[in-house]
């Protein structure tokens, strides 16, 4: 897939998902939209039979050139659920885990926005997802936290809903068998996810003395140390769920958006500060290098940034001096191996 098709098609999606959260959420939802969201609805076109129909029409600026935009579906509107009881799980943390106004904002907003919730958690029960299931181990996390349990215990609550979530695409997408692969994957990266906040958040829940799984490691070498086995098993596991996957298209960029992802996630914790910074993503150092990179494609004015969610542009490892964003121009470069034919 050629890079601009793959940026298109990400765009497609991304902007997609949001008008969909417009439309049945309200406008405030479309800011909800972001990389594991639209991954989510990647995921689910991927896997039903047909592809996803488009529409020529605009994302967010009413005067801007119509572009082609994935149509409210089965997959959109389920993805747009999940992102708004995301939002409703954040709110119910933070009203546990904070203090001061922090924990009053997230009391105030989860009752503000009592009946977007309420709307997304029906149709979630009108799909046949395990809302009460999944609700239940969420709001059992504290628990798990107050006690000395280990990385795996703590993750598990994060691990098993993400395992649900994904795997229900096996039923909005009716692709029964792809359902243990999903399972599998979401599992898989649940966890990362779990265990990638951890580390980041190692020096803040310090300072503010919260629960973290790695605070029995106050040295940087030990967590470390503690964390990497566990990451690389999550890895290994999530590629090999990816990869029996009956993607029926875009398995290249599938691949680049979580696959790709995960391994520099990972790779932050092999190199990076843990809980002192975020280690910066490779393409968005070279994004700010090289602004043409992302300009070129012209991406949509969405309400946040579509133009590093897709690793095209990556950084030469084909002798090249810089990444082009346009392989398929006839100038004999190319960065990220694009098949260019129509």
């Amino acid at each position: 897939m050629c890079c601009q098709k793959a940026a298109t098609l990400y765009r497609a999606h991304f902007c997609g998902l949001g008008t969909s959260l417009h439309r049945h959420y309200g406008a405030w939802a479309r800011w909800l939209v972001n990389r594991d969201s639209t991954f989510l609805t990647l995921l689910g076109s991927a896997l039903a039979e047909s592809p996803p129909q488009l529409c020529q029409t605009t994302c967010c600026n009413k005067f801007a050139t119509p572009r082609d935009l994935v149509t409210d579906s089965a997959v959109l509107q389920y993805t747009a659920a999940v992102t708004i009881c995301g939002l409703s799980a954040k709110l119910d943390d933070d009203a546990h885990d904070e203090r001061g106004w922090r924990r009053w904002a997230a009391r105030l907003g989860s009752r503000t926005l009592d009946r977007p919730i309420g709307d997304a958690l029906g149709l979630l029960h009108g799909m046949n997802f395990p809302v009460t299931q999944v609700r239940s181990w969420m709001a059992g996390q504290s628990q798990i936290e107050s006690g000395t349990a280990s990385l795996h215990d703590c993750a598990r609550p994060t691990s098993a809903a993400f395992g649900e979530i994904v795997a229900h695409l096996a039923t909005v997408a009716d692709a029964p068998a792809a359902k243990p692969a999903l399972q599998q994957l979401g599992e898989s990266l649940g966890f990362l996810i779990y265990a990638q906040d951890a580390w980041e958040d190692w020096a803040k829940d310090q300072r503010r003395g919260q629960f973290n799984p790695l605070n029995a490691f106050p040295h940087l070498s030990g967590r470390r140390e503690a964390l990497l086995p566990h990451l690389e098993v999550a890895l290994a596991s999530l590629r090999a769920a990816f990869q029996s996957l009956p993607l029926h298209r875009n398995r290249d960029l599938l691949q680049a958006v979580l696959i790709d992802g995960a391994e520099q996630r990972v790779d932050q914790v092999r190199e990076g500060e843990g809980g002192a910074k975020r280690a910066e993503p490779k393409l968005e150092r070279m994004g700010r290098k090289e602004k043409r990179c992302c300009s070129k494609w012209d991406f949509c004015d969405c309400p946040a940034d579509c133009c590093d969610c897709v690793r095209c542009c990556r950084i030469p490892k084909r002798g090249g001096s810089m990444c082009d964003c346009n392989p398929c121009d006839g100038d004999g470069i190319e960065c990220c191996g694009c098949d260019c034919s129509p």
